[in-house]
């Protein structure tokens, strides 16, 4: 602990009598000189203890770095501006010859266009670019075709990518402006920013990663660009983004009179990891409030989000970043589905459901990304990724093919239901058939092997549960004690659909286990011991059926295949609460063999359970008799299966 000081001691007792001589005032001025003393040591060493993180700032400062001597070594020309001029650069075509543009290029030149009205946009290239796209954009544009970047400052550049970093900055020294990627999309204007000097955004929150090239303002021959131009003598073709990204962030700090720097919300946020690729991409829950921009991390994000893009897919898929592109593709006149990128905090409903999915669209509308319509009223339309529509609904291939529903924002893990029809025929073991995602957790219903009677060559599945968690070094693990096995209850042996329902329920009384999984009215999978950490958000970031996002590569990377099932899906709804067993038999009844009041069983009577042979062997007919114990009884508050 600091030693802290009582002012009242030092001042002596004498300063409350007479007047004393000449020599005791220099004593109290002598005392009063070494209080100071103490006090701003006391005050050094408190910084030192108290505040790291400003210490280590400093130290930051104060590392040495090559590029640092270089930058402070520049002799600076003048600048040519009071005011970051209204000019908008954009480059392509430095990859090879004939580039086309895609429709997300058009968008950024468009939404850059609408919203920042620039005096001019600059498009920068070697290659001309071709086809539609181009020639849709052209009209915006002013035409600079500049030479190929080999070599800057006799260090070679051999990536298209690199070659662009360097162009960029030589146009911004030259004309001054607003440098764009043709991944990055305008949002509001930036007029306000415009006295300054330069500005860039952080990449990461902090700035962890460093400050992002896909957006820069500068007038021409603004100190901060020309010290930054000239650390390009030290240029690493095998250092990806340190020049671009890394540098002007570690040197910023050296010059900061000469930098403004945006938090990483202004446009690089969401990030271009998984969660935030999930959140632009799949999710309808980030409205862009704090954004001037976006960022959408093309390269990331091609290979399974992006690629092939179309102007229909963004028009009738509902997500958070298609909700931001969909104006410009209007062009002013209203979206024709009113309401349909509002973002919701709960449902509206009063019987708390969130979403119903029907899935009975008669024809496959030729999309690779599809919407699938809620008739909730809610309006939470989900993503189908590579599926296709049939008769007995919408059928995934157990590929790179999924439903994803991203659900309103305050949806909690403790009070859900998740109701589903499927039909299988799959003997694969870890298929998913559903998944329910949150920040740190992932709870599956997966396919599991069981030893039961068959009466076919088919290898029986059932459904049980798994956990898997994020831990705190940002590896996703499984979680053996949260594992719940499937019990003998095939779902693979008849071709037809059967009636699913998970259950989750965290805050009621003991009796109710926290997780419970139906087949057609019968409990097949349950834990009273089912629990995630306390300290985890349990908001549940979106819902997925057939497949899911991978834990152990990127959205850029292959998708994994492995955990994916080839099955058909039907009427999917989900509600904000945890139902009874007699609502869940009220859903059942509603759809399927049972949506005749004829065809309705009677208590205990599995009617749209596997009907293997008449007469088995001796154990399934057992099996058979201990299920029935389990068939939703209306009159009990609930039944399950202790683990």
């Amino acid at each position: 602990m600091l030693p802290s000081f009582n002012t009242r001691r030092s001042h002596p007792r004498s300063l409350k009598r007479k007047a004393q001589p000449a020599y005791c005032c220099g004593l109290s001025r002598r005392w009063a000189l070494r209080l100071v003393i103490f006090l701003i040591a006391t005050f050094l060493l408190s910084q030192h203890y108290l505040t790291p993180s400003t210490t280590s700032k400093d130290a930051t400062r104060q590392e040495a770095f090559p590029e640092l001597s270089v930058a402070r070594a520049v002799s600076l020309n003048e600048m040519s501006s009071t005011r970051i001029p209204k000019i908008v650069h954009f480059i392509y075509g430095l990859r090879g010859p004939e580039p086309t543009l895609d429709l997300i290029h058009y968008l950024a030149i468009k939404s850059a266009h609408d919203v920042l009205k620039p005096d001019k946009i600059l498009f920068h290239y070697h290659y001309m670019p071709v086809g539609d796209m181009f020639e849709r954009a052209r009209p915006m544009l002013t035409l600079r075709h500049v030479p190929m970047v080999t070599n800057i400052f006799g260090r070679p550049v051999a990536h298209f990518a690199h070659a662009a970093d360097v162009v960029r900055l030589e146009a911004l020294l030259e004309f001054g402006g607003i440098y764009m990627d043709l991944d990055l999309i305008s949002l509001k204007p930036v007029d306000h920013l415009l006295e300054n000097t330069f500005v860039m955004g952080q990449e990461g929150q902090d700035g962890s990663v460093g400050l992002c090239n896909a957006m820069i303002m500068a007038r021409p021959n603004a100190p901060f660009l020309q010290r930054w131009y000239a650390t390009y003598a030290t240029f690493d073709n095998s250092a990806w983004n340190y020049h671009s990204v890394i540098l002007p962030g570690k040197l910023a700090p050296h010059f900061s009179n000469e930098v403004t720097i945006l938090n990483h919300t202004a446009y690089f946020w969401p990030l271009w990891d998984t969660n935030g690729l999930r959140t632009l991409y799949l999710e309808k829950t980030y409205d862009f409030a704090n954004n001037l921009g976006t960022h959408i991390w093309e390269s990331p994000a091609n290979k399974h989000l992006m690629r092939d893009v179309t102007e229909r897919e963004i028009m009738e898929v509902d997500t958070s970043l298609y909700c931001q592109l969909r104006p410009f593709l209007l062009d002013g006149k209203p979206d024709p589905r009113q309401g349909s990128c509002d973002i919701l905090a709960h449902t509206t409903r009063n019987d708390k459901l969130i979403g119903q999915w029907p899935l009975d669209q008669k024809t496959d509308i030729g999309l690779k990304r599809m919407r699938a319509n809620d008739i909730s009223g809610n309006q939470v339309s989900g993503l189908i990724q590579s599926g296709e529509f049939t008769l007995d609904g919408l059928y995934l291939a157990g590929e790179a093919n999924y439903l994803f529903l991203s659900l309103p924002t305050e949806t909690h893990l403790d009070a859900l239901t998740v109701s589903w029809w499927m039909k299988t025929e799959t003997e694969k073991e870890n298929g998913t058939a559903l998944v329910i995602q949150t920040e740190r957790a992932k709870l599956y219903v997966r396919t599991e092997r069981v030893k039961t009677y068959s009466n076919n060559r088919r290898m029986p599945i059932s459904l049980g549960l798994s956990t898997v968690i994020l831990e705190d070094d940002w590896n996703w693990k499984a979680q053996a004690d949260l594992e719940v096995h499937a019990s003998p209850s095939p779902v693979n042996q008849d071709k037809r659909h059967h009636h699913f329902s998970l259950v989750l329920n965290g805050v009621s009384a003991a009796h109710v286990p926290p997780v419970v999984l139906y087949m057609d009215g019968y409990v097949i999978a349950s834990s009273s011991r089912w629990r995630l950490p306390h300290h985890f958000d349990k908001k549940v970031r979106g819902v997925w059926f057939g497949s899911s996002e991978p834990e152990h590569s990127n959205y850029q990377d292959p998708w994994d295949t492995r955990p994916s099932l080839e099955a058909w899906y039907q009427d999917i709804r989900i509600w904000e609460r945890s139902l009874s067993p007699q609502e869940l038999r009220d859903v059942m009844l509603e759809h399927g063999p049972f949506a005749n009041a004829a065809e309705q069983p009677e208590k205990g009577t599995p009617q749209n359970r596997p009907q293997w042979e008449e007469k088995g062997p001796p154990e399934a007919q057992s099996h058979g008799a201990e299920q029935q114990q389990d068939d939703i009884n209306p009159d009990a508050n609930a039944l399950w299966s202790e683990d």
